[in-house]
């Protein structure tokens, strides 16, 4: 008779909690809608000179801004599609944040996003948002670089450096450096590192390692956004995190300026005060 009891406040409790996460799915739907219906019905031309207007009020009060943004992306996440990611490129650009990387734990046919087809693929593994196509020959008077044209001197256009992170970057890269290590530890190079006695000397070697095998140099992120249910960074490159502040934009709700700036103002509110 308790095992008929406990079965059925278990199965109550299930439904109850499907029912919980179907109205939770319906509200962020909701909330989507009704923004997403606000933008729509919003010429082209309005809607980016209220963005601009946004964003550029919101870096005049910002006492700081981030350099590098890391963009995480659950492998359940449903929402976030190469639109999304240029819009958010935009946004970044215009606040003047410099580096973006994209973490995508999604499968390739699940809504994974390649940067190859958003953005210019250079030679140092980075990609440049947003692609410049440079003419073969000057016109209108402007010379021409590899970056795009200049005159004087001066930059014709900004880019955005993206970085693709994959999930074999993460804890993985981490093992293949200390397996060899391991295998190398009766050298006199690894000794040394061992003997010396300032405590870095083995962790700034793994870390140059680390960046070599990632193909790119990226300074350490500053402010991280997690498209997800809940708080998790899956594995994003634990040596580059260990100061950067991360927020959960929930899976569903709609993503404009607005949410942007909000991240960008609670990120200028944050004091690191370094142990002190």
């Amino acid at each position: 008779m308790h095992e008929i009891i406990c079965m059925l406040i278990g199965r109550l409790l299930l439904l109850l909690v499907a029912a919980y996460e179907l109205i939770w799915r319906l509200r962020q739907r909701l909330h989507a809608l009704v923004f997403w219906s606000y933008d729509y019905w919003r010429s082209t031309a309005a809607r980016e000179r209220a963005e601009r207007a946004v964003l550029e009020r919101c870096r005049f009060e910002c006492t700081k801004l981030p350099k590098h943004l890391v963009l995480v992306i659950a492998p359940n996440e449903a929402y976030v599609d190469a639109v999304l990611l240029t819009r958010l490129f935009g946004f970044a650009l215009k606040v003047g944040i410099q580096h973006v990387s994209v973490y995508d734990r999604r499968e390739q046919d699940k809504g994974y996003v390649d940067l190859a087809a958003v953005g210019e693929m250079q030679a140092d593994g980075r990609f440049t948002w947003p692609p410049i196509k440079v003419p073969k020959k000057e016109e209108n008077g402007y010379k021409l670089n590899g970056n795009g044209y200049t005159n004087g001197g001066t930059p014709h256009f900004e880019q955005l450096k993206l970085y693709q992170i994959k999930a074999n970057d993460g804890h993985a890269l981490i093992a293949d450096v200390c397996r060899e290590l391991y295998q190398q530890r009766k050298t006199e190079f690894v000794q040394n590192l061992l003997q010396d006695q300032r405590r870095e000397a083995i962790t700034e070697q793994i870390s140059e390692m680390l960046g070599k095998r990632l193909g790119f140099v990226v300074p350490e992120p500053e402010l991280g956004l997690i498209f997800a249910r809940q708080t998790c960074t899956y594995g994003l490159l634990p040596w580059h995190v260990r100061f950067t502040e991360f927020h959960t934009h929930p899976s569903g709700r709609y993503f404009d300026v607005h949410s942007f700036t909000q991240l960008l103002y609670k990120y200028s509110r944050c004091e690191q005060r370094w142990g002190k």
